[in-house]
């Protein structure tokens, strides 16, 4: 069971950059307009899907429609950052701008332009200018430039058209002094009154030069923080402006520098203020002390890039985390019940099937931790990116898009189109060689892993824990599936959208049920089958909240189970099987039990689950919307419970008005 997630929804994607270079125009007496492109596809798709006379009309492509609302603006510059995942969308959108209003300047900046700027503009000539890395000098610039229709050669960070041409200018110096630039112009992203937390910058750069990582080219590896007493400054503004106290401190390896962090610590402590925030950093550079420290100055979320659970690769991908070090920070942080994110790649060049048994026995490890959030994301050659150089004649474009480049469902035609014309432009898109590994299985093993941690944690944890490589159960499945796939997925195979339907938890307990696990041999899999059938009977229920049935009908002021509470019975003990689980103890020394388990749902809310003790189970048994309260408290004391020395009957009674206050009873 793993059904308690929370998900930031996509009008909480604040534009921390576009918003930091909107405050510097500011402060020079423009005015800028900040559009939230991933909200209007909220809109978009809401309006296509609620359209009952679309199926007759030719449908509207979503660059066309953004580029309609753009161009209403009144602006006759328009900018935009650019990511990896959306560039074909972003240059799409530019272009039907440029279309529209020939005469209008078109601007890039961001990761993603700053690295192929020069293949950017000689591909498409719509794009005026990049700017490249750090912007909040350059940027004024330009603008300057284009008002008095003056030169732009001199401005350094800058890629633009010098007649048939494309000259790009020397890097611009990075910004030396953040504390020198304004707060972020919140103000202007136009949903900031929905937003329960907001990104700030804690500084930028990092000293570390990662194989697969674009962030030391985009910085240029000058690691560089603002003051504490200026963070503190922004976070206060924001807490009397919009009432937020919950902030992301955006800075890829904030704990570099361990006295700049204790520093930054002790001023929230001695400010004596409540905020609550979250940050990235190596496990390499914080410990249990610093870990302490930054949860009791309101640390409540930390991102860990692990990148691969084999020592060797380690080494190869120039990462070079100690990995018992690096579980020992997560237990640590899981300690203090921060939230952490434990991130892995996989489709490394050089990985072999050791490497990835490796990575998944890592990611294992870590989803035994109540408050660590594993990832396996699968390799992207990011633009100028040592390994996205050394393969740069190597790459292939086979439609095994990286979560990290693509993060829909489906690519566009006009997208592939792009992607497949321009590999210079895009080669996040592609992959790099695989030696030892196909790349085909690599996204059917991320799928199944993924999806398993969300809909059934610890059955996934038990599985790899009795066979002693998860990659073994996956393999038998996958060859058990083949065969029998239904007929729905035999005409075109989507792996993506075929584990996100019900119809792959079904499929993968019939095939545990019936061809795996072996009870009458292994005794372990007399526990694993109880675990199962949990699952089976949450997705029942869940299936049955969904079509709106109340599985009780109670009479007027009889004691009853509300409809959003379910009652599972297992044949173990629930919380002795977690506990083993945790502990790595074989589940065939499990002492025999049995635990009944209250799955809560409430509207809006994923459901959670309550372990209930043996009375209480026993009193909600009783509470069938039939008995009254003191038929109830009657049958109650006829079952003889253990209550300790307490009146039977005192004891029923007080264990209903108990469960009544928990919303476990109604009456």
């Amino acid at each position: 069971m793993a059904e308690n997630r929370t998900i930031k929804t996509v009008s909480e994607n604040v534009p921390l950059g576009v918003l930091s270079l909107a405050a510097v125009l500011e402060q020079q007496g423009r005015q800028p307009i900040v559009v939230d492109l991933n909200r209007w596809y909220q809109e978009f798709l809401h309006a296509r899907n609620s359209d009952t006379e679309g199926a007759a009309r030719t449908p509207v492509e979503f660059s066309a429609f953004a580029a309609e609302r753009i161009t209403s603006l009144p602006a006759d510059v328009y900018g935009f950052s650019t990511i990896c995942s959306s560039y074909p969308l972003t240059l799409r959108i530019a272009e039907s701008i440029k279309q529209a209003k020939p005469h209008a300047a078109i601007i890039l900046g961001g990761p993603q332009a700053s690295v192929v700027d020069v293949p950017s503009m000689r591909a498409f000539p719509f794009i005026d200018f990049v700017v490249r890395g750090e912007a909040e000098e350059s940027l004024p610039l330009l603008l300057d430039a284009i008002d008095t229709g003056s030169s732009p050669a001199p401005i350094a960070g800058l890629t633009f058209r010098s007649g048939a041409e494309v000259t790009r200018n020397p890097n611009a110096p990075v910004i030396k002094d953040l504390d020198a630039l304004p707060t972020p112009a919140f103000h202007l992203h136009p949903y900031i009154d929905e937003c329960r937390d907001l990104p700030l910058e804690l500084g930028r750069g990092c000293p570390f030069a990662c194989e697969f990582c674009s962030t030391n080219d985009f910085f240029r590896r000058r690691f560089r923080l603002k003051s504490p007493a200026r963070v503190l400054e922004e976070m206060r503004q924001i807490k009397q402006q919009y009432g937020i106290t919950a902030f992301d401190l955006v800075h890829d390896m904030f704990t570099v520098d361990r006295r700049k962090v204790v520093e930054f610590c002790e001023t929230l402590l001695q400010a004596g203020e409540s905020y609550e925030w979250s940050c990235s950093a190596r496990t390499d550079c914080i410990d249990e002390e610093l870990i302490a420290l930054m949860h009791r100055a309101g640390c409540r979320g930390i991102f860990f890039g692990i990148e691969t659970g084999s020592a060797r690769l380690q080494k190869i991908i120039k990462k070079r985390i100690d990995l018992h070090e690096a579980m020992k920070r997560l237990e640590c942080s899981d300690r203090y019940g921060i939230k952490t994110a434990a991130s892995l790649i996989t489709g490394f060049p050089e990985e072999t099937p050791d490497d990835l048994r490796g990575t998944v026995s890592f990611l294992m490890d870590a989803l035994r931790l109540d408050h660590v959030e594993p990832q396996l994301h699968l390799l992207a050659p990011l633009a100028d990116t040592p390994i996205q150089r050394r393969y740069a004649d190597q790459l292939t474009l086979d439609g095994i898009y990286s979560d990290m480049s693509h993060q829909g469902w489906q690519q566009s035609p006009q997208d592939r189109e792009l992607i497949a014309s321009y590999p210079k432009v895009f080669p996040n898109f592609y992959t790099v060689p695989t030696q030892w590994l196909d790349k085909s299985y690599l996204k059917e093993l991320r799928e199944f892993v993924l999806i398993g941690m969300q809909r059934f944690r610890w059955l996934l944890i038990a599985l790899h824990q009795d066979s002693g490589d998860l990659l073994t159960v996956f393999d038998a499945w996958r060859a058990w599936r083949l065969p029998r796939i239904g007929q729905e997925w035999k005409s075109s195979f989507d792996v993506s959208a075929y584990y996100a339907h019900p119809d792959f938890q079904h499929e993968l307990f019939q095939f545990l049920q019936s061809a795996y696990l072996t009870p009458t041999s292994n005794p372990s899999h007399t526990v694993i089958l109880n675990m199962v059938r949990l699952e089976r009977e949450v997705c029942r229920l869940r299936k049955q909240a969904d079509e709106h049935q109340r599985p009780i009908d109670a009479r007027p002021g009889v004691p009853h189970i509300p409809s959003s509470i379910s009652l599972i019975r297992l044949a173990v003990d629930y919380e002795q099987l977690i506990a083993y689980l945790r502990r790595k103890e074989s589940l065939a020394r499990l002492p025999a039990g049995s635990s009944t388990l209250a799955r809560v749902t409430r509207d809006g809310e994923e459901a959670s689950y309550v372990l209930l003790s043996q009375l209480s189970a026993d009193l909600l048994e009783l509470c069938d919307g039939v008995r009254s309260l003191e038929e109830i408290v009657e049958a109650f004391a006829r079952s003889d419970p253990d209550t300790g020395g307490v009146d039977v009957r005192k004891a029923g009674i007080f264990g209903l008005q108990v469960l009544r206050q928990q919303g476990l009873v109604g009456v």
